[in-house]
C-alpha cells in the first residue's frame, strides 16, 4: 500500500513539474505588450481592428501578424494574414490593421492577432473565434499549417506564397474580396508578390475599391453592390493583375541577362 501511495504522489509530483511551465508561459503574454481584437458587429459583417498597447515605460520595436483563418464544413483551410512592423511609445497603443468577415457563412472563423519583438518572441496575443467553440488556441506552427498556400524554401529562408490581404470597409468591398480571392485561386496564379484590396471613403456615400501588387496600384474603381458588377470588376482586376506580375517576371529575366 505504501508502495502504490508512493508512486501516485510520485505521478502527482511530475504532474506539477510539468504544469509549472506552461501556466508560466500563459501568464507571460500580454503582460509587456498587450494584443487585442477590438470588434464591431454591423448585422451582416464584422469589422474587426488589431490593437496593440505598451504596458511599459520603454519604447518597444515590434512586428504583428492579424490571421483569419476559415475552415469549411468540408474541413478545408484557407487563411488571409496582414503584417507588418510598428513601435510603439511608453504605455502608448496603436491600432494595427483592420479586417471585414462576412457572416453570411455557417464556415468556422477564427481571428488570431499575434504581436512578436523584432527577435521573433512572442509578446501578445488575441482571438475571435465564429461558428464555432473557442478550442485551445494553435500555435504557430498550427497556424501555418492552416495556410493552403505553397511555400517554398530558399536560401535566404521561406517564401510564402498566394497571399491576399484585404482592407475593406462595406459588404461590397468584402464581397469583391471574397469573389476575387476565389478568382486568384481558381486562376492558380500563386504569387510571391502579395495582393491587396483596400476601399477608400470618396465623396457622397460611395467607395473606391483598389488593387495592389506589393503596394503599386494596378487597378481600382467605384464600388457598387450588385454582384454582376462586382464579378465582372473581379474579371478586370484579374486580368489587371496577371499582365502585371507577366511584366515583373520579364523584367526580372531581362535584368538576369545584362
Amino acid at each position: 500500500m505504501r508502495i502504490i501511495n508512493s508512486y501516485k504522489n510520485f505521478q502527482t509530483l511530475l504532474l506539477i513539474i510539468f504544469l509549472l511551465p506552461v501556466s508560466a508561459m500563459a501568464q507571460y503574454y500580454n503582460k509587456d505588450v498587450e494584443g487585442k481584437l477590438k470588434i464591431e458587429n454591423n448585422d451582416d459583417y464584422l469589422n474587426v481592428v488589431g490593437v496593440a498597447s505598451n504596458k511599459t515605460d520603454v519604447n518597444q520595436s515590434l512586428r504583428y501578424e492579424l490571421s483569419v483563418i476559415k475552415t469549411s464544413n468540408g474541413g478545408n483551410h484557407s487563411k488571409n494574414a496582414q503584417s507588418g512592423r510598428f513601435t510603439l511609445e511608453p504605455n502608448g497603443f496603436k491600432e494595427l490593421s483592420q479586417t471585414t468577415i462576412n457572416l453570411d457563412s455557417d464556415n468556422k472563423v477564427i481571428v488570431l492577432l499575434l504581436i512578436y519583438d523584432l527577435e521573433d518572441n512572442l509578446l501578445g496575443k488575441d482571438r475571435y473565434v465564429i461558428n464555432g467553440e473557442d478550442e485551445e488556441e494553435p500555435s504557430d506552427e498550427d497556424i501555418k499549417s492552416y495556410d493552403n498556400e505553397e511555400e517554398e524554401e530558399k536560401p535566404d529562408g521561406i517564401v510564402l506564397r498566394g497571399i491576399v490581404t484585404q482592407d475593406t470597409k462595406t459588404k461590397a468591398g468584402n464581397d469583391f474580396f471574397n469573389y476575387f480571392y476565389s478568382a486568384y485561386r481558381n486562376n492558380s496564379i500563386n504569387s510571391e508578390k502579395i495582393i491587396d484590396i483596400q476601399e477608400q471613403f470618396n465623396l457622397g456615400r460611395s467607395t473606391k475599391i483598389q488593387i495592389k501588387v506589393d503596394n503599386e496600384l494596378v487597378f481600382q474603381f467605384f464600388a457598387q453592390p450588385k454582384d454582376e458588377y462586382l464579378k465582372s470588376m473581379v474579371d478586370v482586376s484579374i486580368r489587371r493583375v496577371s499582365r502585371y506580375l507577366e511584366q515583373l517576371k520579364r523584367d526580372a529575366e531581362t535584368i538576369k541577362k545584362y
